[in-house]
């Protein structure tokens, strides 16, 4: 979802695309550029709607399928990643790839952009992670192997330059300072993890059960039980 609410971004990993959808009526807003697997460009949907065919597409393009994408805070860009551990940044009101970021092959989990937009975080199913610049593109760090298996989600704090990352592989929740690259703290988690809006507390989700810790020292506060199978995704409001 845009910061603003009014857009719902969506990608699929069987295509090289994303689609913009108006949260209100439905419609489909905007959609990327499609493709045949080669590079070549089949068509584009543009704002009226109509296909206009084109010979070659941009540099910037993904070459897989679609895996992860989140807004920027101020809904100005959005990021998108793929199969191939590529990260493309998106204008949301020009549709036109800014900043094209690959540094680690494996498929990209999730993404997340820091609270003020200057730092943009990748998972990647290979366990390591890797932080952009958000303006330049440039690699900021690269965290290797930070999960045993996969990471899963990665989530910025509000309170400090700590991210967050949650793998299922393990089932721990580890907390990393984004400048240095250290763990800073780690505990028992589950498959999911998002920091409160206030960063004060985390709530992390399995297969049955929402488990709300604090984020300080792991302890859990609350547990909701509910769901009958497994909870991939969980958001504060």
């Amino acid at each position: 979802m845009s910061p603003s609410g009014r857009f719902v971004a969506i990608v699929r990993q069987d295509i090289q695309n994303w689609t913009l959808w108006d949260a209100a009526s439905g419609a489909v807003h905007r959609e990327g550029a499609k493709h045949d697997g080669t590079g070549a460009c089949i068509c584009k949907v543009t704002r009226t709607g109509r296909i206009s065919v084109k010979e070659e597409c941009p540099v910037e393009v993904h070459s897989g399928g679609l895996t992860a994408v989140a807004f920027s805070p101020c809904g100005q860009r959005f990021a998108t990643g793929d199969l191939l551990g590529a990260v493309i940044l998106w204008d949301a009101q020009t549709e036109e790839a800014v900043q094209r970021m690959h540094a680690v092959s494996g498929t990209v989990m999730s993404l997340a952009f820091s609270v003020e937009g200057e730092r943009l975080a990748s998972a990647l199913i290979n366990g390591s992670i890797c932080v952009w610049d958000a303006t330049t593109g440039a690699l900021v760090r690269t965290i290797p192997r930070a999960h045993p298996i996969y990471a899963s989600i990665v989530h910025f704090s509000s309170r400090e330059n700590g991210l967050l990352v949650s793998a299922g592989s393990d089932h721990r929740i580890r907390l990393w300072d984004v400048e240095s690259g250290g763990m800073k703290e780690s505990f028992d988690g589950f498959i999911v993890a998002v920091f409160s809006p206030d960063g004060r507390n985390i709530v992390t989700t399995n297969s049955e059960e929402i488990q709300l810790v604090d984020a300080e020292s792991g302890t859990e506060l609350v547990r909701m039980v509910g769901h009958g199978f497994f909870v991939f995704s969980a958001a504060w409001c």
